[in-house]
């Protein structure tokens, strides 16, 4: 037996430990183990497998670290025209008393249930707590494939979570509803040897109740997907498309301290640094109508904001979980983005004063006309510039954001509306685009203020006049939801 099939084997006679491992399923064969990446905690092994039952195949992947966390990454696909229903994964958990937590769009509320005489769940989000351990399970959602990148999410092969107490612990069993060819059903399982969750601080409790992966974010085996809006193509119901900015793992790679964040988000996006192409930057798949009809841009195109969203996510990772290897693709990445921006900007001013507004979108095909440069690109980008800088302590990228900053300060009177609130973008001819986020944009430059006074010394006033009339609208708006401090 490889060293997989053994841990399995032995879970199945002991079923107290945190190993999971999946029933029916036979013949495991593992096809690669690797260190995947170092945090200041130490290695974490990315370890991948498959499987086979009666009509399925199984694909797992699993990253297991240092501290007593464990994620599990489960694919399973039917082998010929359908699978029946089966369990495809039993985790156990020791404890003598146990509370499933789960957390409701709809109501806005956290509901508990005590593991008494065991549960069937079905679609869902669960926190699973003895009083020892604790487990975070995604259950089997059903997905088909169509172009572009696009998934189509199937609810009615939604798979269940089944809980029943046992001598000295809980088991867990995950199951799929039958599958039809062409379908395949994920799961995302987070074990522990610890408790990973302060259920009492309100932050903890709002910030899981937004990292959800039922409902608009979706996490499967091959990344990161999110609802797919009706000017993507190919289109539909229940449509998601691949997302490179990864939000949820983004978010998690802020939360310093959280072993959960850690587990899931450094694994996550593991995953999703693996995209990265050849020029340095993970491509939109999905086809946009408004893209494609405004500036001839296909499938395949550079989104300025959801991949520095996605590096900055990993200089997070690298300052609060010491994942500092990662730090050459996220350099790969800035070295294309200041490229791509040399030849995709709009000037202003001239000599060592010239400020830039950089172009938001592209596609190395070559065919498409320069784009219109939102302002939250902008200055997100400028913000991923400004903190390379402080990271790796190379000035060349905090040099390249001093000159997009000049672009803002150079235009910042053409950015006002009159009502208070921010045009969304610089237009190609000139002009400007309405349409800005309630809050996105003022985040944005808050953050971006931060840094400017930490490099120069002082504040920039015109990004400062900037948020001053923002916040004015927002707070005239009933707009909430902005930050009331920097984040950087």
């Amino acid at each position: 037996m490889n060293p997989l099939q053994l841990i399995l084997t032995a879970a199945l006679y002991s079923v107290l430990t945190l190993t999971g491992y999946c029933t029916g399923f036979q013949d495991w064969t593992e096809t690669a183990r690797v260190q995947a990446f170092t945090t200041s905690l130490g290695a974490v092994t990315r370890t991948d497998a498959t499987a086979n039952s009666r009509d399925a195949v199984q694909q797992l992947r699993t990253y297991t670290d240092t501290a007593g966390c464990t994620v599990y990454m489960g694919r399973i696909a039917p082998q010929g025209a359908e699978s029946k229903a089966q369990s495809v994964a039993q985790y156990a958990l020791p404890g003598t008393t146990g509370l499933v937590r789960s957390y409701s769009l709809a109501e806005d509320s956290w509901t508990e249930i005590p593991i008494e005489d065991g549960l069937t769940l079905g679609r869902g989000m669960y926190f699973v707590r003895t009083d020892q351990v604790e487990a975070i399970l995604v259950t089997p959602l059903t997905y088909t494939g169509h172009g572009n990148g696009m998934i189509e999410y199937l609810p009615d092969a939604d798979g269940t979570l089944s809980i029943r107490p046992v001598n000295g612990g809980y088991m867990l069993t995950l199951s799929t509803a039958a599958l039809s060819a062409g379908t395949y059903s994920d799961f995302l399982v987070l074990l522990s040897d610890q408790l990973l969750i302060d259920w009492t601080d309100p932050v903890s409790l709002a910030r899981w109740s937004n990292y959800r992966f039922t409902d608009a974010n979706r996490w499967c085996c091959d990344g990161y997907y999110y609802t797919a809006p009706s000017s993507y193509y190919p289109t539909g119901e229940n449509y998601f498309y691949p997302l490179p900015a990864a939000h949820i793992a983004g978010k998690m790679a802020r939360n310093a301290g959280d072993p959960a964040s850690r587990a899931l988000g450094l694994a996550m996006i593991d995953i999703m640094r693996e995209k990265q192409n050849e020029y340095g930057f993970i491509p939109s798949q999905a086809g946009s109508e408004w893209l494609k009809g405004d500036y001839n841009i296909d499938p395949g195109y550079f989104d300025t904001r959801f991949n520095t969203d996605f590096w900055l996510a990993n200089l997070n990772a690298a300052e609060n979980f010491g994942v500092t290897e990662w730090l050459d693709r996220v350099i790969r990445y800035a070295d294309f983005l200041m490229e791509f921006a040399s030849t995709n900007h709009f000037a202003f001013g001239s000599g060592e004063n010239e400020g830039w507004l950089v172009a938001d979108y592209w596609h190395p095909n070559g065919v498409n006309r320069i784009t219109h440069s939102s302002l939250n690109h902008h200055a997100s980008e400028a913000v991923f510039l400004y903190r390379l800088t402080e990271v790796t302590g190379d000035d060349r990228f905090a040099l390249f954001a001093d000159r997009m900053v000049r672009g803002i300060e150079l235009t910042a009177d053409r950015w006002l509306m009159a009502n208070g609130s921010l045009y969304y973008a610089y237009l190609p001819d000139g002009s400007m685009m309405d349409g800005d986020y309630p809050s996105l944009t003022y985040n944005d430059l808050l953050d971006l203020q931060a840094l400017v006074i930490r490099r120069r010394g002082t504040e920039s006033a015109a990004i400062a006049t900037l948020l001053d009339s923002k916040l004015d609208w927002m707070l005239a708006n009933g707009v909430t939801d902005y930050n009331h401090a920097p984040t950087v």
